[in-house]
């Protein structure tokens, strides 16, 4: 008889104990009544915060300058052109191509890239939401457990992570398909046809971001253990078979650009890697606490012991990828997820109904404290500041578009919008000299040739600043530039113009 993987009571169970009153969670009473509110009031939070992104999306200026970046790859899709041979030797694509294909095929739909891009962020934020909902619900929680669940991934990311949501940036899409491939595979029995699904849903997540591989590895060692036969071969050929048609069609169409651009090294410096994880950890303490301590006690449960172990796992691959240059905080999305889904299962876990709205609080113990000044930024933007934003973004679009010749942006928006053709790639153009694959002097040689007609820096370093010259400061967070990159500008270009994308230097008049 072949083995068969149950990965929680069967459903009829599921709905007999729900009849009976015995986990249903939505139980009469004072201390159902105090749960169900709280979790209303919680939601009426996450539906207000959630509210600035989703205004924000239609406010043409630039969210973060990695938007531009994916807007013009984007353009570069739906218009046919090669994706890893950009035109110029000095802009790189470092990125698998499935996010630009589909937001460029929404691009078509709504007119313009940037907005597509910054739609398909914020559905994939709510996708992943409900698919937190969808596997603390297949664990048998009550529809109030799995929407709390929903609710507090909803609030990590509308109250702490507000810059991530709805901005043109693949992170969210490739989660939402990740996400999804978990929930179907704990939807119900594994399967050879649940199995496929999840494989198929998994490498869509990874083709959209490279580095998501945490999920696809725990659930590949967890049907391998505990998995009937089928459903191993579905899961694993179905894996395979993608991964080798995909690596076979990009060779074809690219060469071996793609995977020379995509396993490009970069520097990688530990003090980076622990001042982001213990800032993580810092700021999600309480649920890391309670939701890592309750999933520990509970890790013989299908599936508090998948869930812990995808926390950790999002906690040590973050540590890892967090130390990589030019990396930032979601590359512990994972942890925030898996947090949430935590935070359902334990909270439906718990065997003191009255513990139940506390336990709820303590969770979002981190938004609600940072709630007021996330509510005071959405109404100063909302009363005047996203109009205020988007005339100054206009004013240097305007400037840009009336200067000939090259331009270097920070701000690839900036560029993309004034007419500019994407040229300088500050980011990877920083890893390729200092990892000797470009010559170090490539930039420092363009600007002394006066080869750039304006360079825009959206943040330029505090020894720049005409009233504190040599200032000793500590080394920025994200660098695009090298040092010795500065002495040159200040000494061949002068500032022309100070606005809300930074400042702009043009080269200085002979004399």
């Amino acid at each position: 008889m072949p083995q068969r993987m149950w990965h929680f009571r069967s459903r009829g169970r599921i709905r007999r104990e729900r009849r009976s009153g015995l986990r249903g969670n939505d139980m009469d009473g004072d201390a159902g009544r105090s749960y169900r509110l709280t979790v209303l009031a919680l939601a009426g939070l996450a539906l207000v915060l959630l509210a600035y992104p989703l205004a924000r999306i239609f406010w043409d200026f630039e969210i973060d300058n990695t938007e531009g970046w994916n807007a013009f790859l984007q353009l570069r899709a739906i218009g046919g052109l090669p994706l890893y041979d950009t035109g110029s030797p000095y802009f790189f694509n470092n990125y698998p191509p499935l996010s630009f294909y589909l937001v460029g095929v929404l691009s078509k739909l709504v007119g313009d890239a940037n907005l597509a891009g910054r739609m398909v962020s914020l559905s994939a934020t709510l996708v992943v939401c409900l698919a937190v909902r969808s596997i603390v619900r297949s664990a048998g929680a009550s529809r109030l457990d799995g929407w709390f669940a929903a609710i507090t991934c909803a609030l990590f990311f509308g109250c702490l992570l507000t810059d991530h949501v709805g901005k043109n940036n693949p992170q969210m899409l490739a989660h939402a398909f990740v996400l999804s491939g978990l929930a179907v595979y704990l939807k119900g029995e594994a399967d050879a046809r649940r199995a496929a699904l999840a494989a198929l849903l998994f490498s869509a997540g990874v083709l959209v971001k490279h580095n998501l591989i945490c999920l696809p590895l725990l659930v590949g060692a967890d049907i391998l253990v505990r998995g009937p036969v089928r459903a191993r071969l579905a899961y694993f050929m179905t894996g395979a078979g993608i991964a080798a048609a995909s690596g076979l069609l990009l060779w074809l169409l690219t060469g071996p650009v793609f995977f020379n651009q995509l396993l490009a090294s970069r520097t990688w410096d530990i003090t980076r890697a622990f001042l982001f994880t213990t800032e993580i950890l810092g700021q999600f303490q309480a649920p890391m606490a309670l939701v890592g301590l309750g999933l520990l006690a509970l890790r013989r449960t299908r599936p508090a012991g998948l869930v812990l172990a995808y926390v950790a796992c999002g906690l040590a691959l973050g540590a890892v990828f967090s130390g990589g240059a030019g990396t930032d905080v979601n590359v512990f999305f994972d942890v925030y997820i898996g947090l949430a889904i935590g935070a359902g299962l334990v909270v439906h876990l718990t065997p003191q109904p009255m513990a139940r709205p506390v336990m709820a609080l303590i969770i979002n113990a981190g938004v609600l404290a940072y709630a007021p000044a996330a509510l005071g930024r959405f109404g100063v933007e909302m009363l005047g500041e996203l109009s205020a934003r988007e005339t100054l973004f206009h004013d240097d679009v305007a400037y840009l578009k009336s200067i000939r010749g090259t331009a270097l942006c920070q701000s690839h928006l900036l560029c993309l919008r004034a007419g500019k053709p994407a040229f300088y790639d500050p980011i990877n153009m920083l890893q390729a000299m200092v990892k000797g694959r470009l010559p170090a002097d490539t930039l420092t040689g363009m600007l002394r040739r006066h080869e750039i007609a304006v360079v825009e820096l959206i943040d330029p370093p505090k020894h720049m600043e005409d009233d504190n010259p040599g200032a000793l400061v500590p080394p920025p967070r994200w660098m695009d530039f090298q040092d010795e990159v500065f002495p040159v500008l200040l000494q061949e270009y002068e500032l022309d113009r100070v606005s809300l994308s930074g400042r702009f230097y043009r080269p200085k008049r002979s004399s």
